[in-house]
């Protein structure tokens, strides 16, 4: 329903997602129950409510994380000249939880990348043992699954500069316009970490700005925010 920016019949829902229309029928209901989907009684079709906006304002700005950091976040972009990103990381994806800067609308929020392109998701998972690392990776090649892939070998050299600099890059590859680098922001009483905080630079201003300096100044941050969450 949000993708596609209309209303959806039962029938017509049951097929786009392959379950049974009695199925779709108790997931809407539900739905209605939250407050998430109103069903439009002359054409007996369903659609987004405003409602579930209050749901996305809650995530968005009472989440402790966003409540007590959004505004170092903030002032970091100012300081520093760039959008400042906080974010999650995933079972597949790191996911934007919290945004400031010139990037940092509200259309931001949730945005994500796959683990492997994502700075923010590089850095975490260099936190973990390396035989989880292949979850991670970037998929073989449907048609030749056994052949090595390159990429993911170049993936596993990423981690492990991410590990030894405590940094990790993405160079352009979620977006061809963007540079991003990212490092673990800790949380106490969770011994695996799932936070990063994330720099992002448009890529022509790159040459501008000295890659020592933005390293430093993300672990600096970095800092910061653990120790507004009480990890110091």
């Amino acid at each position: 329903m949000v993708q596609s920016g209309h209303s959806w019949g039962v029938t017509a829902l049951a097929k786009e997602l392959g379950m049974p229309k009695s199925s779709i029928h108790r997931l809407l209901q539900s739905l209605i129950e939250l407050g998430f989907v109103q069903k439009i009684e002359q054409t007996k079709r369903y659609t987004v409510s405003a409602d579930i906006f209050e749901f996305i304002h809650e995530i968005a700005t009472h989440f402790g994380k966003n409540r007590s950091l959004g505004e170092c976040l903030w002032e970091a972009a100012r300081t520093l000249e760039c959008s400042v990103y906080l974010n999650m990381l995933g079972h597949q994806c790191s996911y934007v939880i919290c945004a400031a800067g010139e990037e940092g609308s509200t259309s931001k929020l949730g945005l994500h990348a796959k683990s492997y392109e994502s700075s923010a998701g590089k850095v975490l998972i260099a936190q973990m043992d390396e035989a989880e690392w292949p979850r991670y990776a970037p998929p073989n090649d449907a048609e030749n699954p056994s052949q090595k892939n390159p990429q993911s070998e170049r993936f596993y050299g990423q981690l492990r500069e991410a590990r030894d600099k405590r940094v990790a890059w993405n160079l352009r590859e979620s977006s061809p316009n963007y540079v991003s680098l990212a490092a673990v922001v800790r949380e106490p009483f969770i011994t695996q970490p799932r936070l990063a905080v994330a720099l992002l630079l448009r890529y022509e201003e790159l040459r501008l700005r000295d890659p020592d300096e933005l390293e430093q100044a993300v672990l600096v941050l970095a800092d910061e925010l653990e120790h507004i969450l009480g990890l110091h």
